[in-house]
């Protein structure tokens, strides 16, 4: 019994010359596992979305560039209303003044309804002002902010308003009402004006650095009022 064996080659125990099999695979090292991989690019992207988030400090010339960007977006849209009314002011100066010949009469109504529709919200620039135009958000920009509402109030209720008052004066040269009216209406539109343009000078005390001046325009008087 003792030599049952004896044929047989021993071999000593070689584990790198065993066969490999899945369950013998060397695991990875943790850091090179996929869960990990996936974890660190989240971590990541998620920090660099924080920090590309957070305020940070602009300078004087950089506020003063942005609130100058929506200035000149402003007078853009105040543009067409600014020419609109004072087009207006000016047919009812010369109305009053018996200076419009017959031919001109006949042409100015369909005109002052043109002038009508650029201070009101059917108009494209009035659209603009109201809903994309947004300051950025410093002590400044504030100013400016408020310069939009004052605007957007000068454009669609006084300088509309006189718009209406002149068209109806048009019709009935005789009614106080109106003429009262557009006499308030008058003086609105100077006292909006000069608060607006404190707010752009407010701005400017707030950077230190001269901004675009806004284009809201100096209104002749009007006439019997």
């Amino acid at each position: 019994m003792t030599d049952e064996f004896s044929d047989f080659e021993v071999v000593p125990f070689d584990p790198a010359s065993m066969a490999t099999s899945s369950l013998g695979l060397a695991k990875a090292v943790w850091y090179k596992r996929p869960w990990f991989l996936i974890t660190a690019v989240v971590v990541v992207v998620a920090a660099i979305s924080i920090v590309s988030d957070l305020p940070h400090r602009i300078t004087k010339t950089e506020d003063a560039a942005s609130q100058n960007a929506t200035l000149k977006e402003i007078n853009a849209d105040i543009k067409p209303c600014a020419f609109a009314v004072s087009e207006s002011f000016n047919f009812y100066n010369k109305y009053v003044a018996g200076k419009l010949t017959a031919s001109e009469l006949t042409q100015i109504p369909p005109l002052l309804v043109g002038d009508q529709t650029a201070c009101s919200f059917a108009s494209q620039p009035v659209y603009d002002l109201t809903n994309n135009i947004q300051p950025r958000e410093t002590a400044a920009g504030k100013h400016i902010d408020r310069v939009i509402s004052v605007v957007q109030r000068w454009i669609t209720n006084n300088a509309l308003a006189s718009i209406e008052d002149i068209q109806y004066l048009f019709k009935h040269p005789d009614s106080s009402s109106k003429i009262g009216d557009l006499a308030s209406q008058e003086l609105k539109l100077n006292k909006d004006r000069q608060l607006a343009l404190r707010e752009v000078k407010a701005a400017e005390a707030d950077i230190g650095i001269a901004l675009v001046s806004l284009k809201l325009p100096v209104l002749a008087h009007l006439s019997g009022t």
